[in-house]
């Protein structure tokens, strides 16, 4: 099992560190005890072993060999996005520096499918950041809680930590959204009825809609032209089928991160490789079940823009 977890360690360093200098920072040991472990002439504790599985997202239990062929590792990623506490940021900190690990990497691949907005496209825009903030504070259930959209504020930290999401977002080689049609039905829905109870006002409304046209005209922007402004591939899929979640992964030479979104703002995380694989494949089934609207498929592109201006109007 030492082996195993030596082996585990060494897929998941990132290039241009060792795993040397990384076990001193987390298990707070020395270089001459780290090497000794490495060697295999020290074996690690459980604890030292629990907190390597945490930083680098290795499952003891497949390293163990313990339910490998049936039981899947998952994480439900809760953070706390009103009122964010250390551990909140720490969590997406964790994410940015995972990203930002691989620039420059030309493996890179990310991928959506998506029934509600993702945040690589809606950040950009607070009134949509807070709509989907105030959604999951209403859902959540914490009546004490409970604010109108207007009462929604964005703190200088967390738009900072948005802002870097994004800009670490653009820097993946190839990324692909594969839409459902009914995507801006769904919100425009949500809005008229958070707005119908009063938590949204007129001037709310209003709001949302310009950041939405705003969204579409950049959704649009990018389809047309099948690439971000720094160059990096983005395509966009209809889905020829309604979706009945949203799911995504990011691909790396050095990690697989699949995730699956749950209340509205959540995600359940999974570093496994067979889940990986399943969701990989998934998704390249499902573009075949979709049309391509970014660089081809003009009149469709055209179209689908139209309709969710249209749409967003009507609101």
């Amino acid at each position: 099992m030492h082996e195993a977890l030596l082996h585990a360690i060494k897929e998941k360093v990132p290039q241009g560190t060792t795993a040397a200098n990384i076990l001193m920072d987390i298990l707070f040991i020395g270089k001459e005890a780290v090497y000794r472990r490495l060697r295999g002439e020290v074996a690690f504790t459980f604890e030292e072993a629990a907190i390597i599985s945490r930083h680098f997202g290795i499952s003891l239990d497949d390293i163990s060999g313990v339910g490998r062929m049936k039981n899947r590792s998952f994480h439900l990623q809760l953070a706390e996005y009103i009122n964010p506490a250390k551990t909140d940021y720490d969590q997406m900190e964790d994410l940015i520096s995972l990203m930002h690990t691989t620039r420059g990497d030309p493996s890179t691949e990310a991928a959506y499918a998506i029934n509600i907005l993702p945040q690589t496209l809606y950040f950009k825009y607070e009134y949509i950041t807070k709509f989907y903030m105030f959604k999951w504070l209403y859902q959540s259930n914490v009546h004490s809680q409970l604010k109108t959209l207007e009462e929604i504020k964005l703190s200088p930290q967390l738009k900072d930590v948005q802002q870097r999401y994004l800009n670490e977002s653009i820097q993946i080689k190839n990324t692909y959204y594969i839409l459902d049609n009914l995507l801006f039905q769904y919100l425009a829905n949500d809005i008229k009825y958070f707005s119908s109870i009063r938590f949204i006002t007129e001037e709310d409304v209003a709001a949302l809609k310009k950041d939405l046209l705003n969204l579409i005209d950049y959704m649009e922007h990018l389809a047309s032209r099948g690439s971000f402004d720094n160059g990096n591939k983005v395509q966009f899929y209809l889905s020829g089928i309604n979706l009945d979640s949203t799911y995504s992964y990011i691909q790396t030479t050095n990690y697989n991160i699949s995730h699956i979104r749950v209340f509205t703002l959540n995600a359940v995380v999974s570093l496994d490789g067979g889940t990986f694989d399943q969701l990989k494949n998934w998704l390249y089934a499902l573009k075949r079940l979709s049309i391509l609207i970014s660089e081809s498929g003009e009149m469709q592109r055209v179209q689908f823009f139209k309709k969710q201006r249209d749409l967003i109007n009507s609101i």
